[in-house]
């Protein structure tokens, strides 16, 4: 009998649960999960998911692990494939190091992360692994419970679409049918959209749009903003969409390429304009962090483009003054 793919999640929050979730569903893979805080509560009871696409459903994995050492060594073996949904904090962390033990020869690693610049220190470890960057256009996030008892309640909106390319292959024709059949799972049983490009850093410039104005801005602003209020407010939206104007320039500077216009996002005016017609309020998940006194994924937001900005010889005054004050934010965390 010919044995299933295995497939290792490492991150079992909002991004993880959800696509683990969509796959599991495919009986042609197995699918375990890493989780950290909420490994717990996923261990004994699973998830409950609350879904705008897919309906209503509890989610319990084959396998849930505290570690990646404890799943390569419960499994006896490295995995066929990868997902890493962790946070890009590499200020505090490098995050291909934290999954050395589950990678093997064969191993196909696929990035679920936000950001720019995400996918070097991966190359650098695993020059001889397959490595897929992997944009997700989603809005779903994990539901705070003052309970430690009950599943994970996830929420997920009304789409999910996934957009990847392989970054780095040494295996050619080989890697891309290794990653069809991945993402054949995710269509075919997951109802999940997909397309893989042949260079995908366009796509996450594109979510990059959003990602790199709002996430920041609703930090300073304070309190419970939604993105909605902040295009509501005509001084914040000016912002916001001078913000965008930069990552646009930056974007199609660094890329040699337009972007593709998800969700009809092809400028800054149509992405405020998308942001204020969507029904129910979005809060970032910077600005949680943020009042969880959390680490922000400040780096891969703004640092990384900032950087590629000094190389490329692009004004970008506005991250650059962004940077400075979330910085000066983490900083007082401590106070």
């Amino acid at each position: 009998m010919e044995l299933k793919p295995k497939i290792l999640v490492v991150g079992g929050g909002a991004i993880g649960g959800l696509f683990a979730w969509r796959l599991s569903l495919s009986r042609n893979v197995l699918v375990s999960l890493v989780c950290r805080s909420n490994y717990h509560r996923v261990k004994s009871n699973g998830y409950l998911m609350n879904s705008a696409q897919f309906g209503q459903g509890v989610y319990r994995p084959y396998k849930v692990y505290q570690t990646v050492e404890e799943a390569a060594e419960d499994q006896g073996a490295v995995f066929d494939y990868v997902i890493v949904a962790l946070k890009a904090l590499p200020n505090l962390y490098d995050s291909s190091q934290r999954v050395v033990q589950a990678v093997g020869p064969n191993t196909m690693i696929l990035l679920f992360q936000n950001g720019i610049g995400i996918e070097q220190p991966f190359v650098a470890r695993f020059p001889d692994n397959p490595l897929v960057s992997t944009v997700a256009f989603i809005s779903v996030k994990q539901v705070d419970e003052t309970t430690n008892d009950g599943p994970v309640v996830l929420r997920h909106g009304g789409f999910s679409f996934l957009a990847a390319g392989l970054h780095h292959t040494t295996g050619g024709l080989q890697d891309m049918a290794k990653l069809h059949f991945l993402f054949d799972a995710f269509e075919s049983s997951g109802g999940v959209s997909t397309i893989i490009e042949s260079d995908i850093q366009p796509y996450r410039w594109q979510k990059h749009i959003l990602n790199g104005s709002t996430n920041p801005v609703s930090v300073i602003c304070g309190g419970s903003t939604s993105c909605q209020e902040m295009v509501a407010n005509p001084f914040c939206k000016k912002m916001l969409e001078d913000i965008m104007a930069e990552i646009f320039v930056l974007g199609k500077k660094v890329t040699g390429k337009p972007f593709p216009g998800v969700d009809g996002i092809t400028d800054p005016q149509s992405a405020t304009d998308y942001i204020a017609s969507i029904p129910v309020p979005v809060y970032t998940s910077m600005l949680v962090d943020s009042q969880c006194k959390r680490p922000m994924e400040r780096d891969v937001i703004l640092k990384n483009p900032i950087e590629l900005a000094d190389k490329f010889g692009v004004d970008v005054p506005h991250m650059r003054a962004l940077y400075a004050m979330l910085t000066m934010i983490e900083e007082g965390y401590s106070r």
